[in-house]
């Protein structure tokens, strides 16, 4: 019999032959520059040694109403068990958004990617987009996130498309030319109705699952991060949904189950990263809302290997592959200090030339009165 890593060489080999690609890895894909994904895990870690991870996401603007929700759901003194706040990652587009709200947020230790300008529709626009009209919609707005917030442009590293239609190879062109880090655009379905458990992969062998919203990457984007969104299972229905937004409970204990079924599937299971993807107006309903922080609270009051945590964090750690037991010296995890650049502050233009005339009347009156005063000095 031949030995495991044997067999995975006549297996290169063979690939070879045929001028096939795949990724295998340890031998042409390494980390932490390189991961096959799948579900095969980090560092080849036991389900016990890992850290069960949560990323919750948030897509489209930032404004006072969703600031509240997150600031009560994640910022209301809630700590992982290493001590550090919990965190999630907001994909921010233009329209609509409060960006001294995203500085706040950010500065508190959430992580902000990019989600387009104009977030236009038909959907089908985001499929047949030309490169130019594709690289202003990532560019600018990564522009606008780091000009008007403070974020150094650096720290602005992920990128997901509107209504997760994916540009095929123009968009990815575009995210590696301009040095993201990764995308999360593509979807994972649920298999037998249940939840897919895999790990993200970077796309140095181009898009290696099925194809489910076209058109997918074809080509090989080195070093560039795919976390795709994966889909739900739904308690008691045969279709899970990508969006919790498809997915309509009626009430809080259905709401609930929602993400604890998930979550008990992934943590007594291969303890892949669990992913949670919203729009927060499916925390307008009540009953959503209440749901989603009981399940924090839980999970924060009961769990001491499960990690609350943002894109940018999760990619840190599979780079680095940390067993549970030295999760606290992991320094991808350390508190975040997050120092943001000077932002010159917001002057409403409707109001600059009364504010010019109003400057400029000041320093004329102020010579005025000091030679008044001394005229009367002199007569007296």
């Amino acid at each position: 019999m031949f030995s495991p890593d044997i067999l995975q060489y006549i297996l290169l080999i063979c690939v070879l032959m045929v001028g096939a690609e795949i990724c295998l890895q340890d031998n042409n894909c390494r980390l932490p520059n390189c991961y096959c994904g799948g579900r095969d895990t980090p560092g080849n870690l036991l389900p016990s040694e890992i850290p069960q991870i949560i990323v919750f996401s948030f897509d489209d603007a930032v404004n006072s109403e969703n600031y509240q929700m997150y600031e009560k759901l994640f910022l209301n003194n809630r700590f992982n068990p290493n001590g550090c706040p919990i965190s999630m990652t907001m994909f921010v587009s233009h329209n609509y958004t409060e960006y001294n709200l995203v500085r706040d947020l950010y500065s508190k230790g959430m992580e902000v990617a990019v989600h387009s300008v104009t977030h236009r529709t038909p959907t089908d626009f985001w499929k047949d987009a030309s490169t130019e009209q594709l690289r202003y919609e990532i560019v600018q707005q990564r522009k606008n996130l780091a000009q008007k917030t403070g974020i150094p442009i650096q720290n602005i590293t992920g990128w997901r498309s509107p209504f997760l239609q994916s540009a095929g190879d123009k968009l990815y062109s575009i995210l590696q030319e301009e040095n993201f880090q990764y995308d999360s655009t593509m979807t994972v379905a649920t298999e037998n109705g249940f939840s897919s458990k895999f790990w993200p992969n970077t796309l140095d062998f181009g898009w290696q699952l099925d194809c489910n919203v076209r058109p997918c990457p074809k080509g090989s984007y080195s070093g560039l991060w795919e976390v795709p969104v994966m889909m739900l299972e739904k308690p008691f229905a045969p279709i899970g949904c990508l969006y919790l937004d498809s997915c309509r409970p009626e009430n809080k204990e259905e709401a609930f189950q929602l993400f604890w079924v998930n979550f008990h599937s992934f943590y007594k299971g291969s303890r892949a990263p669990l992913f949670y993807t919203m729009h927060s107006s499916w925390l307008r309903e009540k009953h959503n809302y209440d749901a989603m922080n009981y399940f924090l609270l839980t999970i924060l009051h009961y769990y001491s290997d499960v990690f609350i945590i943002s894109y940018q964090q999760l990619i840190e750690w599979m780079q680095n592959p940390t067993k549970l037991v030295d999760i606290n010296n992991f320094k991808g995890w350390h508190c975040p200090k997050r120092y943001l650049n000077f932002v010159q502050p917001f002057v409403d233009t409707n109001n600059v030339n009364n504010v010019n005339n109003s400057a400029a009347n000041d320093f004329i009156r102020i010579p005025f009165l000091l030679s008044l005063l001394l005229i009367v000095l002199i007569t007296l």
